[in-house]
């Protein structure tokens, strides 16, 4: 048995679209901040799904969460970015 495709365009993604994952922001980000990976995982969690995904979180909103980080901003602002939002 042989499978044909029609359309070989299918297979691969745009490499102009850029993405970023929950692990891609903490592989990147955990030997920059002094952050424990549980914590700086749901951060990214709550930056790129519940904020930018979903829509029911703003930036402020975890940033006040995690005040207690006080890295916060810079961690945000490096999600952000590495996402293509900054």
């Amino acid at each position: 048995m042989s499978w044909k495709l029609k359309d070989l365009k299918g297979l691969s993604a745009p490499t102009n679209v850029k993405s970023c994952t929950v692990d891609d922001a903490v592989m990147q980000l955990k030997d920059k901040y002094k952050v424990d990976v549980e914590t700086l995982t749901k951060i990214a969690t709550d930056v790129l799904v519940k904020h930018l995904t979903e829509k029911k979180m703003t930036i402020e909103d975890i940033k006040k969460n995690y005040s207690n980080i006080e890295e916060i901003e810079s961690i945000v602002e490096d999600i952000l970015r590495l996402s293509g939002k900054l």
